[in-house]
C-alpha cells in the first residue's frame, strides 16, 4: 500500500548558507549546513520549509522547497536546494540567501515533509517525469536509487520551454553513460531554431519510446495539469495511478476525489 513507509518526525534546525552556485542564468543551487554532529533526517523526494524575511518587514515566511540532494552518510548535516528565479518574489528569496551567506547569518529550516518520496521496489522499472524545476526531486531520487541499485531501470524525461532553461546536464548525461539501464531525455515544448532534440508534450515523447508501462513506477514533478494529464494519457500504455507518486496528489487532489 502507498505511503506506509515510516517517516521521521518533522523537526526545526538552524543552518548556515554555506554555498550558492549559479546553475544557469536564473537557477541557483543552495547548500545549507547544520551544526557539526547534526543528522538531518529525510527521505529522498521529500521537501523542507525555509524561514526567510523575504519582504524585510519583520514577518518571516515559511517557504517550501524540494530537497535536491540525497542524505549523505559522510555529511548528514548538509542539505541542498535548487531555486529558480521566476518572479520578483523568488528573486527576493535568493537575495535573502545571498545576504545570509555574506553575513554568516543562520536561517531556520523545518524538515522533512511530503509523501512522494522514494518508496518503490527498485527491481521494477521507474519512469521519472519532470517539467522545469521539478527535476530537483528527480535528481535526489535518482542519486538514491543509483546508490542502492546501480543497475536499476530508470527512464528520465525532462521538459522545458527554452534550451537555456536546462541545468546540471553534465550530471545527468554522466549517469546515463555510466549506468546501462538509465536513459535521460530532454524535451522542449515546441520547435526552436537552436534545438535539435525532442519536442512535444511529455506524454507524447514517452509514448514514442514505450509500449508497456504496466509494471512501471512513476514519479511526476510539475503542475497539476501536467501531472494528471500525463498519467491519463499514459494509462493506455498500462500506467496505473496507484503506481504514481507526486506532491500534486497532496496539494491539488483530483476534483472527483474531493467530491467523494
Amino acid at each position: 500500500m502507498k505511503n506506509d513507509v515510516k517517516t521521521p518526525p518533522v523537526a526545526q534546525y538552524d543552518v548556515c548558507v554555506t554555498k550558492i552556485e549559479s546553475l544557469n542564468k536564473h537557477t541557483f543551487e543552495i547548500e545549507l549546513l547544520a551544526p557539526e554532529g547534526t543528522i538531518l533526517h529525510y527521505k529522498s523526494g521529500q521537501y523542507l520549509k525555509l524561514e526567510l524575511d523575504v519582504n524585510n518587514d519583520g514577518k518571516p515566511l515559511w517557504l517550501s522547497y524540494t530537497i535536491s540532494s540525497r542524505l549523505d552518510a559522510d555529511k548528514p548535516n548538509k542539505v541542498s536546494l535548487i531555486i529558480q528565479v521566476a518572479s520578483d518574489f523568488s528573486g527576493k528569496v535568493v537575495d535573502c540567501l545571498f545576504a545570509a551567506n555574506a553575513n554568516n547569518q543562520s536561517v531556520k529550516i523545518m524538515l522533512a515533509m511530503g509523501k512522494a518520496f522514494l518508496q518503490t521496489n527498485l527491481e521494477q522499472p521507474h519512469l521519472f517525469v519532470a517539467a522545469g524545476s521539478g527535476i530537483s526531486k528527480i535528481k535526489c531520487i535518482t542519486e538514491e536509487i543509483l546508490h542502492r541499485n546501480p543497475d536499476a531501470n530508470i527512464n528520465i524525461y525532462w521538459s522545458n520551454r527554452h534550451n537555456d532553461d536546462f541545468f546540471l546536464l553534465e550530471q545527468f548525461h554522466s549517469w546515463a553513460a555510466a549506468h546501462k539501464n538509465l536513459n535521460f531525455t530532454t524535451i522542449l515544448e515546441s520547435v526552436q531554431s537552436d534545438w535539435t532534440g525532442r519536442t512535444g508534450f511529455l506524454y507524447e515523447v514517452i509514448q514514442q519510446d514505450h509500449t508497456d508501462l504496466n509494471e512501471t513506477q512513476a514519479y511526476l514533478c510539475g503542475s497539476p495539469k501536467m501531472v494528471y494529464g500525463t498519467i491519463d494519457q499514459l494509462n493506455a500504455l498500462g500506467l496505473q495511478e496507484r503506481n504514481c507518486y507526486s506532491d500534486v496528489f497532496e496539494f491539488s487532489p483530483r476534483a472527483e476525489k474531493l467530491e467523494a
